[in-house]
């Protein structure tokens, strides 16, 4: 299998030339104008290796970096940089970069840092991401998991059903003042969850997080919180059920189908996040 490398750089020209090099090599090339661009494709695309640049607009290479180790705590990232710029690039290493390239990029060079990443990237990963593959889940990330199969008339009437509430970077997320619970979809923003001061997954728009309380009424013992300026859909275990009654016993199966996929999906991918963070810290 061909592995699959995200190059991230606001200048064309230097995108293109490392794309065309590593491509004579046999590696699939995805590339982003800039930070922005690279998580959006993080959200669809699984990379075994990332080249970034260290000063981009908007969002810089450093800043960047943070992102995909929140995402992927164990992910290779080779930084690229100026010869101004070197010292940002230690700092880089510092936090967690693999390695730096200096600019004008040399072939030879690139090579063969991309190949010593790509074979610490498998003897991190091989093992963890056998055991516990998610890439069997196919995620449609225009809708939520959960209304997978609604048809857009459904979607809008259970969208309907939930209530609007914004809040600000760091304030904690109450998933409900009431004891039956309920589900929440994020329509903007980032979310970070907690266990027992774990930092365990991360939420983005068309997330979901509660769906137990449909199967088991009660609280979950986790805590979100607002990572950015966040925007949720709260929607109460009561007002699904009773819209399933009107809807009727066909859309309730397939709801259920998608809450477990969308549970086991999270669980799944939470449990390597844990063991990942445990093996960074050298946690037992």
């Amino acid at each position: 299998m061909k592995s699959n490398i995200l190059v991230v750089d606001d200048e064309a020209s230097i995108r293109e030339l490392i794309g065309d090099l590593l491509e004579t090599k046999g590696y699939r090339i995805v590339t982003a104008s800039d930070g922005q661009d690279a998580l959006s494709k993080m959200d669809t695309e699984t990379f075994d290796l990332f080249i970034t640049d260290m000063s981009m607009p908007n969002m810089d290479g450093m800043t960047l970096l943070k992102e995909i180790k929140k995402i992927q705590p164990l992910a290779v990232v080779i930084v690229l940089t100026g010869f101004s710029s070197i010292e940002g690039a230690v700092n880089a290493i510092q936090a967690g970069a693999f390695q730096y390239l200096s600019k004008p990029i040399k072939s030879a060079e690139l090579f063969d840092v991309v190949e010593r990443g790509l074979d610490y990237s498998s003897e991190l990963y091989g093992p963890l991401l056998k055991a516990v593959d998610t890439s069997s889940f196919t995620i449609n990330p225009t809708e939520p998991i959960i209304l997978n199969g609604f048809t857009t008339e459904e979607i809008a009437e259970f969208l309907s059903l939930g209530k609007i509430r914004s809040f600000t970077s760091g304030e904690p997320i109450n998933l409900s003042d009431d004891r039956n619970g309920s589900i929440i979809i994020v329509e903007s923003g980032d979310v970070s969850v907690w266990m027992n001061n774990s930092n365990f997954d991360y939420l983005k728009k068309y997330d979901s997080w509660g769906e137990e309380t449909i199967i088991l009424p009660g609280s979950l013992a986790v805590n979100l919180r607002a990572e950015s300026a966040v925007t949720i859909r709260f929607f109460e275990r009561k007002r699904i059920l009773d819209f399933f009654s009107y809807k009727g016993e066909k859309l309730l199966k397939r709801f259920i189908i998608n809450i477990s996929s969308s549970i086991s999906l999270k669980w799944r991918k939470s449990i390597q996040r844990i063991i990942m963070l445990k093996l960074v810290t050298h946690e037992n």
